[in-house]
């Protein structure tokens, strides 16, 4: 008598509207049950039988139910799962293949689909992409189905880390291939002979993709004459050929430690482009003429399409050794050595107007990790910078301003590399930042100004904690098709094209400046195609920190009362973030680690600065001595206490 009945059906939907509602994110925990986050303060139970029609992650709306004074969530309709595309290992239950998705709680499994052939492939531990079919808070679904679709790694592959990393994050795994590769008959054409110059590669010791080598002499006025050959892989790849599709797509070789995927065929990215020593090779020269102090004009620029052949590969720290007077270089060709000294000069003359007319951000370290046969970390070097670092650094940055000033002036477009300086959200309080610090001479137009920002960053560059409080504040860089300032450098517009074999963005730049040279129409870049770019390299970089991150916590894991130095580089609710000096790995101190007594802390948040007593400790860019706590494999945190000072 009671199926069908209108008043019932409006009875039990005027009790579910008395019901509260509420939405936010799923946290599950190991043991099964989990809780609804609404907001950083607000957060309710979760029963282990609702749990499983959720996953961590998951956004998700319900009521809540109150029972004996305890309030639970109740989940009602899935808005977002977190699982849609995802990385999990594979595993049986009852015979049945199911996928553990990673970063979820070690017992949550997922019944998977896999098509017959691939399935006899896959054994347990192996990891792969896999997609969700279906959720149990969707209509008409019961349960967790996920479909497999691409292979990652064998569960005992040394190389796993890197390939669950490259997967995460959409990257491609290998080198793309190639059967034939030619210089095409135009590209041989009016190519200037310039084998008989003594270019030369300054690198790495192991590195194979060289696409700059420097030749430079000085006349009888102490002027300096500069040529600067970079590899010219347009001279193989054709406009919208497959390989240039795939560079297109890919934008930059991505370089992980110790395992690097080129943007090109390693044929062409370590061989028959690379400025390989004694190898004739095709090249896109600029020549430079600069006076004494470093200066140039567009009049004192010539490009050109040209034949090399590099007489040397010579490595940082040998260069940098022989120009401290530290060591010889092994071979006798005087003219290279002369030729070191100059650039050496030349480096010096350039840093000092770029000081005086552009900005230099401090050097930082590169650390290096040192892997075993099994890919596992033996130890981290530091490398610190050289003048022969300098030399690359600066000799780059003039061709780079070279051809700023050839697509600005005769093009009129191409990849610009622009950065905007602070973030405009945060004006008002890197105003009061300054202010409270004694800056009080700049307001809000001066410092989104281009010139306002370069003379903000001249007047702290030297104050470490300045420098590093307003770090944060900065806008990210990014790509612009017509020149535009880039504000972290100091200049009005910058240009790349240095290093075509890497970049996708100056491989345009290539084929902008040949077809001017030409005297030929060539299409502009899109800002679509920028957009790829900066997606990309977003990517890149996301990747790259992962890596970072797994690797320090696997060194680190047995290395606990063990000392390191460290700098504070931010200040938060829960303590500070330290970088460990020697090895480059970030940190966290919590405030537990600080003082035992959390009442007597006082943590100022806008000052960058932890109290004691009213006594202050600690504040960004200090430097302290750390002692490793614990390591957290599973999230790869690594937290510090305070060790005794050095």
């Amino acid at each position: 008598m009671f199926q069908n009945n209108p008043l019932l059906a409006q009875l039990k939907q005027e009790f579910a509207e008395q019901k509260p509602h509420v939405e936010g994110i799923v946290r599950a925990h190991e043991k099964g049950f989990g809780f609804l986050d609404v907001d950083n303060k607000t957060n309710y139970f979760i029963p282990v039988a609702k749990m499983k029609q959720l996953c961590h992650g998951d956004k998700v709306s319900g009521t809540i139910i109150s029972n004996n004074d305890k309030e639970s969530f109740e989940p009602e309709i899935l808005i977002e799962s977190s699982l849609q595309k995802f990385i999990g290992k594979i595993g049986f239950l009852d015979r049945a293949m199911v996928i553990y998705p990673e970063n979820m709680p070690t017992k949550f499994a997922i019944r998977c689909q896999v098509n017959t052939e691939v399935k006899q492939k896959l054994t347990e531990g192996d990891w792969v992409v896999a997609t969700l079919q279906s959720h149990p808070l969707q209509k008409d679904k019961q349960q967790f189905l996920a479909q497999v679709t691409q292979f990652i790694a064998r569960s005992d592959s040394i190389y796993q880390l890197w390939l669950k990393t490259l997967a995460r994050y959409q990257l491609e795994d290998n080198a793309p291939q190639a059967e034939s590769l030619i210089i095409s008959e135009s590209e041989q054409q009016n190519r200037q002979d310039l084998t008989n110059v003594s270019f030369f590669t300054i690198d790495n010791e192991n590195t194979e993709d060289m696409d700059d080598a420097i030749a430079i002499c000085q006349d009888e006025m102490g002027n300096y004459n500069l040529m600067i050959a970079i590899a010219d892989p347009t001279a193989y790849i054709l406009p919208d050929s497959e390989l240039d599709n795939i560079a297109k797509v890919r934008n930059f070789t991505t370089y992980l430690p110790d395992f690097n995927i080129p943007m090109l065929p390693k044929q062409l990215a370590d061989d028959l482009c690379s400025l390989k020593a004694n190898q004739k090779r095709p090249a896109m020269v600029c020549k430079i003429h600069l006076d004494k102090t470093g200066q140039f004009t567009a009049d004192d620029i010539h490009f050109t399409s040209a034949w090399i052949e590099s007489k040397a590969k010579l490595c940082y720290n040998n260069v940098s050794n022989f120009l401290e007077n530290q060591s010889d270089l092994n071979f006798a060709n005087t003219e290279i050595k002369t030729q070191l000294k100059l650039l050496a000069d030349l480096a010096k003359v350039r840093i000092n107007w770029r000081q005086q007319n552009a900005l230099i951000f401090k050097a930082n370290n590169d650390y290096r990790f040192v892997l075993d046969d099994n890919r596992q970390v033996q130890s981290i070097l530091k490398e610190e910078r050289g003048i022969a670092n300098n030399i690359v650094e600066e000799m780059m940055i003039i061709a780079n301003l070279a051809l700023t000033l050839y697509l600005t002036e005769k093009i009129g477009t191409g990849v610009f590399n622009t950065h905007s300086g602070f973030d405009s959200k945060y004006i008002e309080q890197i105003l009061k930042i300054l202010v409270d610090n004694g800056i009080s001479d700049f307001d809000k137009e001066s410092l989104t100004s281009f010139e306002g920002y370069i003379r903000l960053r001249r007047l702290i560059d030297n104050n470490d904690f300045l420098s590093t409080k307003l770090r944060k504040f900065q806008s990210p860089a990014d790509f612009s098709i017509t020149p535009q300032p880039h504000y972290g450098l100091g200049f009005l517009a910058y240009a790349t094209w240095t290093s075509p074999i890497r970049k996708y963005g100056d491989m345009i730049n290539h084929r902008l400046l040949k077809a001017s040279l030409k005297q030929q129409p060539f299409p502009a870049p899109t800002n679509e195609q920028l957009e790829s770019m900066a997606d990309r390299r977003k990517k890149l970089r996301l990747a790259e920190r992962d890596i970072a991150e797994n690797l320090y916590s696997q060194y680190l894991y047995d290395k606990q009362e063990q000392c390191f130095t460290a700098e504070i580089v931010d200040i938060n609710r829960g303590g500070a973030r330290v970088r460990l000096t020697e090895i480059g790995a970030f940190a966290f101190l919590p405030l537990s680690m600080i003082h035992n007594a959390r009442d007597e802390i006082t943590l100022n948040i806008d000052e960058g600065s932890i109290k004691i007593k009213d006594e202050l400790i600690l504040k960004l860019a200090d430097k302290l001595s750390v002692v490793i706590h614990q390591v957290k494999i599973e999230n790869h945190s690594i937290i510090v206490k305070i060790g005794e000072n050095k």
